[in-house]
């Protein structure tokens, strides 16, 4: 990590995963369709568009290019599906493409697990009669129970169902066929959170966010209450326009999960919420554990409570923790911070953004970084990284050109251990 200096070309204003400048992109209709039956929920997929129409009841699946055939429509009704009831309807329609699973919640409240049929699919030699395959898994029993809102956690292989009452069911998805058992249930921390909006997964698949008409609130991935805006002086909000802690709209993440976005009621602002992770979640290490590290998308923070006297670090305290900024200049090419590493002994930290990495000597304060951004962006971080004493090791993944065959050559993904010395820190 060290050598000649190049300087880096940023834009003076330039901000966290700004340094490529702004992004540009082309936008430009496919098609356009008129569906006079009523759309219900639309999902548009890598292949074709699906649409749940109401009137009649039915799902239409739109290729965006015509097949073999030359046929680009096709359609089933929801009274054919015998999975379904005979007059259900479709409220909500979410899809997975890690799984490849679709969950739909249909008029009557139930969830049902949906996977689209190959259109080729036979039966008994004959092509497939039905577009979909679904398996129910949330009957509610009374109407508080009925589903309004689902989400997908495709590492934890979870399926969250927001009922009208403001509780939320997580399911188990093990398998395909309908193995869907019931896993935990989740309250929020008010007996009045009012409508259910916005129910979503982290990217990494650790935290739910369920936003609500007076609040929103989260969870670990298996329950464990997070932050929630419910306790918060309402009169002082209102005073102040804190929108996102009065109710939510809509909200989505970024930045990897360390960030997402609240748009609030009646609120034409967006705001973002920061959010601090265990490093665990993005390495996991026994050091990370021992050590209680905890990144954000720009930095982290290590507790320091460890030397001190137990009177000591009962207190809440905010001096316990030692915040880190990561620098600037890696971070306006490589934001966000995905994963963080201690060593055992709590004196260095490594992290890595979308490519290269850095690390930091606790003792001294200071960061070391490469000098030459063309090497910082040769590697990505993909293993993990730790920590051996005062050396790092991190499984990285390279891409250099490799001849395959005498005719033909590609480029190959290449792991690659890289090990530095941290001395040059201190």
């Amino acid at each position: 990590m060290t050598g000649f200096k190049i300087q880096r070309q940023h834009d003076t204003n330039a901000g966290p995963g700004e340094g490529s400048g702004i992004k540009e992109l082309s936008l430009r209709f496919r098609m356009v369709i008129r569906v006079d039956a009523g759309i219900a929920r639309a999902l548009a997929l890598d292949d074709e568009l699906i649409v749940a129409t109401e009137k009649p009841a039915a799902v239409q699946c739109i290729r965006w290019a015509p097949d073999s055939t030359g046929s680009q429509t096709s359609t089933e009704l929801l009274s054919r599906m015998t999975w379904l009831e005979k007059k259900a309807s479709i409220v909500d329609m979410i899809h997975d493409r890690p799984m490849n699973l679709s969950t739909w919640i249909s008029g009557d409240g139930k969830a049902f697990a949906v996977q689209r049929l190959p259109p080729n699919s036979l039966q008994n030699g004959k092509p497939h009669p039905n577009l979909f395959r679904g398996h129910g898994f949330h009957a509610p029993e009374t109407e508080n129970e009925f589903g309004a809102k689902a989400a997908i956690n495709a590492r934890f292989s979870l399926l969250a169902v927001g009922c009208k009452s403001g509780d939320i069911y997580v399911y188990t998805a093990r398998d395909y066929t309908g193995n869907i058992p019931l896993s935990h249930k989740l309250q929020p921390n008010t007996t009045s959170p009012g409508k259910l909006t916005v129910l979503t997964y982290s990217p990494d698949g650790y935290c739910l966010f369920a936003g609500y008409e007076n609040g929103w609130a989260t969870w670990s991935v298996y329950g464990k209450p997070g932050a929630a805006s419910f306790t918060t002086d309402r009169t002082l909000s209102e005073t102040n326009a804190e929108g996102w802690l009065l109710g939510i709209k809509d909200a989505f993440w970024v930045g990897g999960g360390a960030e997402i976005l609240l748009l609030g009621n009646n609120d034409n602002r967006l705001f973002l919420l920061e959010m601090a992770r265990s490093a665990v979640t993005g390495c996991f290490s026994s050091a990370n554990i021992s050590r209680s590290l905890m990144q954000t998308s720009t930095g982290f923070m290590i507790y320091r409570g460890y030397e001190l006297p137990d009177l000591t670090t009962i207190s809440a305290d905010v001096s316990l923790w030692h915040h880190v900024q990561v620098p600037s200049h890696y971070l306006v090419d490589q934001w966000p911070i995905r994963s963080a590493v201690i060593s055992s002994d709590g004196r260095y930290v490594a992290v890595a953004g979308k490519r290269g990495l850095a690390h930091y000597s606790v003792i001294s304060g200071r960061w070391k970084t490469f000098d030459d951004p063309f090497v910082e962006n040769e590697f990505t971080v993909r293993g993990g990284m730790c920590w051996f004493q005062h050396v790092l090791i991190a499984a990285v993944e390279s891409h250099e050109s490799h001849e395959v065959s005498p005719a033909t050559t590609s480029n190959i993904r290449r792991t690659l251990m890289v090990i530095l010395d941290s001395h040059l820190l201190t």
